[in-house]
C-alpha cells in the first residue's frame, strides 16, 4: 500500500501563533441570519446556482452549471437529488506497475489486466499498486460525477463514520456501503457500518471479548456517529461499557477476506456474547435491552439502535452535521432555533433519511442568504478536483516532448495514471482522503473556532499555489519516460479558450474564463493585471492576431507562443487568493 503521510493541520495552524480569540470575535460579528426553512423565492440566477452547484458537488465546473439551465430551483434540486448510477466494479488497470511473477512471489492473488479485482481473495494482503488503483478508482468516479449529490454525500459520510486503513477488499466494501447508503435511512447505515468489516477492524469490535470488552466502536458509535457530545447529550461512561458488553461477538470471517472470491462476510459468535442484560442511563430512558442466548444475541444491536436514534439529540446532531458540511460551520442560537430544530423534526418523520431536511436547507431562505456566498475555504477536494473537472488534460513530456509510454494512453491504465497521484496532490495539502486524521475526521468539519481556516496556514498556502502554478504552465507529474523525462497532465489551454464565446478577445476571454473556473468574483484591477500578464506590452489587437492566425493555420511556432501566453492567464487566476473560496 502506497503510504502518504496525513498533514498534521491543526498542529501546523497553532504554528502560526494565530490569536483565536480574533477568529472567535470575527465570525461572532457576523450578521445574524434569522431565517429558516421556508422556501427561497428570491432571484434564481448564475450566483444563486453556483452557491447551489459548489456546497453539494465534489469540485465545481461549468458543465454542472449547463445542466441547470431553464431548470427552476426545486427542477434543479431534482436533478441534484437523483442518485448516480452504480459505479462499475475496479479492473486490474496496474498491471504495468507489478508482474504476475511478482505478485505471486510476494503471496498476493493475481488478477489479470481488465478483470475485477474487488473480490479477490487476499491470503497475504495486496500488491500496493492495488491500493492505488482503487483509489484512482474513487477519485475518477467522483470527477467524472454527473450533476448530483451523491458523491458529495459519500464524501460527507466518509467523514462522519470514519475508517481507514484495512484490505482493498474492505475498503471496497465501505466505500460501497457509503454510496448505497446516501439516500436511504441514517438509521439502517448505522447497522451497516457497526457490522462492516473495515469497521469492525478499525475499532476493533473484531477482537473484542465479551470477558474483555472493548470500548472503541461503542464510544465512537455515540460520540460520533450518532448523538454527539454537545451539552444535551448526556450518555454516561457506563452507557459506553455497557454498550461494548452488547456489541461483543460481531466479527467478519477471515476466510470470507483470505480464500473466496466474494464479499468479506459477518458472523455473530453466540459463544463470544454477553448475554446478561444491559441497563442503560436516564439519558436512554433507564431502557434495560434483554440479554439474548445464542444467535438471538444479534437481534441487541436492533434494540441498542432504536434506543439510540429515539433520543432528541440524535437528530439534533445529525442535522448541525449536515448544516456544517453543506452550509456553515457557526451554528449560533438562531440557527439552532430555526433552521437546525425544523431539520431535525423533518429527520425523525422521514426515517432518518438525511436527504430529506438537506433538500429543505438547500431549497431554503437561510440557505440563499448572501453572506453564505463564497464564505468558505475549498478543502484540497475542491480544489484539485475543479481544475480535472474543468479542463481537458494532455499528456506532456517535459523534457523532450515525446517518449510517452503507452501506458499513459492505453484505453486500459490510462485512468490508473491519470487519476492516483490525486492522492499525494491532495494529501500534499492536507487531505488524505482515504486516511482521514482521526476517528473524528478532518478537524475542519468539527473543530471550533477555526473549521474551513484549518485548510490553510503558511505550508498549505504555499503548496496549493505551487500546485496551481504547475497545472497552468508545466502539468502535474503522472510517470516518467521509456527513455528519460516525466510525463505530466497538462491543460489544453487552447482548447479551453477556443470553447468560450469570443475566444480571439482578450478582455472576453478574461471574463468569461473567471466566470467558468472562479466561484467568487474578483475585482477589475486584477483583471487588468492579468490582461497585461497575457499582453507582456503589447496592444489588445495582439492577442486577437495571434489567436486568429494559429487557428487558421497551426504552427508549431504559434501555438508555443499562443500557449504561453494563455499560460500567463491561467497563472495568474490560480494565484488569487478567490481560487480557494466557495
Amino acid at each position: 500500500m502506497q503510504n502518504t503521510k496525513n498533514v498534521d493541520l491543526v498542529a501546523q495552524f497553532r504554528k502560526e501563533n494565530v490569536d483565536f480569540s480574533k477568529i472567535e470575535q470575527a465570525r461572532a460579528s457576523r450578521t445574524v441570519v434569522n431565517t429558516g426553512l421556508e422556501a427561497y423565492t428570491g432571484t434564481w440566477g448564475i450566483a444563486q446556482k453556483k452557491h447551489l452547484l459548489n456546497r453539494v458537488l465534489t469540485g465545481y465546473a461549468n458543465r454542472h452549471l449547463l445542466d441547470l439551465n431553464n431548470l427552476s430551483l426545486q427542477k434543479s434540486l431534482d436533478l441534484i437529488f437523483t442518485p448516480e448510477k452504480q459505479p462499475s466494479v475496479p479492473v486490474n488497470d496496474y498491471d504495468y506497475e507489478i508482474t504476475k511473477e511478482e505478485t505471486e512471489k510476494q503471496g498476493f492473488f493475481y488478477i489479470e489486466p481488465g478483470k475485477e479485482y474487488a473480490f479477490a481473495p487476499e491470503p497475504k494482503g495486496v500488491p500496493g499498486p492495488r491500493y492505488n488503483s482503487h483509489e484512482a478508482w474513487l477519485f475518477r468516479n467522483m470527477i467524472q460525477q454527473g450533476t448530483s449529490i451523491h458523491w458529495r454525500m459519500l464524501f460527507f459520510l466518509k467523514n462522519l463514520l470514519v475508517a481507514s486503513g484495512g484490505s482493498v477488499k474492505m475498503l471496497y466494501q465501505y466505500y460501497m456501503l457509503l454510496f448505497n447508503s446516501s439516500f436511504k435511512s441514517y438509521k439502517s447505515t448505522i447497522y451497516k457500518i457497526t457490522i462492516d468489516p473495515m469497521m469492525l477492524d478499525y475499532l476493533n469490535l473484531q477482537n473484542s471479548l465479551k470477558n474483555k470488552p472493548d470500548e472503541n466502536y461503542a464510544r465512537e458509535l455515540q460520540e460520533l456517529f450518532t448523538v454527539g457530545k454537545g451539552p444535551n447529550s448526556q450518555y454516561t461512561e457506563d452507557d459506553v461499557s455497557t454498550m461494548a458488553r452488547l456489541l461483543v461477538g460481531w466479527q467478519f470471517s477471515y476466510e470470507s477476506k483470505e480464500k473466496i472470491n466474494g464479499p468479506i462476510s459477518n458472523t455473530f459468535s453466540e459463544g463470544n456474547h454477553d448475554s446478561s442484560d444491559k441497563q442503560f442511563s436516564a439519558f436512554y430512558g433507564n431502557r434495560v435491552i434483554k440479554g439474548r442466548e445464542g444467535q438471538d444475541g444479534e437481534k441487541e444491536l436492533d434494540e441498542a439502535i432504536d434506543m439510540i436514534f429515539s433520543t432528541n439529540e440524535c437528530a439534533m446532531y445529525l442535522c448541525r452535521r449536515l448544516y456544517q458540511f453543506f452550509c456553515y460551520p457557526i451554528i449560533d442560537d438562531t440557527v439552532e432555533k430555526n433552521v437546525i430544530t425544523p431539520m431535525a423534526d423533518l429527520l425523525r418523520k422521514n426515517n432518518y433519511e438525511l436527504i430529506v431536511p438537506l433538500r429543505a436547507l438547500l431549497g431554503s431562505d437561510h440557505f440563499y442568504d448572501t453572506s453564505f456566498y463564497n464564505s468558505m475555504i475549498k478543502s484540497p477536494i475542491e480544489f484539485m478536483f475543479g481544475f480535472y473537472k474543468e479542463f481537458d488534460l494532455n499528456l506532456f513530456n517535459t523534457t523532450t516532448g515525446g517518449d510517452i509510454p503507452k501506458k499513459f494512453s492505453d484505453p486500459l491504465t490510462a485512468n490508473f495514471y491519470k487519476f492516483k497521484n490525486l492522492q499525494w496532490e491532495m494529501s500534499n495539502i492536507g487531505l488524505n482522503f482515504t486516511n482521514p486524521p482521526s476517528v473524528s475526521g478532518w478537524p475542519a468539519y468539527y473543530q471550533a473556532p477555526v473549521y474551513d481556516l484549518f485548510w490553510i496556514n503558511s505550508d498549505t498556502i504555499a503548496k496549493r499555489s505551487n500546485s496551481g502554478n504547475a497545472i497552468a504552465k508545466w502539468g502535474l507529474y503522472i510517470g516518467s519516460g521509456d527513455i528519460k523525462g516525466n510525463i505530466h497532465v497538462q491543460i489544453d489551454k487552447i482548447k479551453f479558450v477556443s470553447s468560450l464565446k469570443s475566444p480571439d478577445n482578450i478582455d472576453l476571454v478574461i471574463d468569461e474564463t473567471v466566470e467558468r473556473i472562479m466561484c467568487a468574483p474578483i475585482s477589475t484591477k486584477a483583471k487588468a493585471r492579468i490582461k497585461a500578464s497575457v499582453l507582456a506590452g503589447n496592444a489588445a489587437s495582439y492577442y486577437t492576431q495571434l489567436y486568429q492566425t494559429h487557428m487558421s493555420k497551426p504552427t508549431e511556432e504559434t501555438r508555443s507562443t499562443l500557449s504561453n501566453r494563455l499560460e500567463n492567464l491561467f497563472g495568474a487566476l490560480f494565484q488569487m487568493g478567490e481560487i480557494h473560496l466557495f
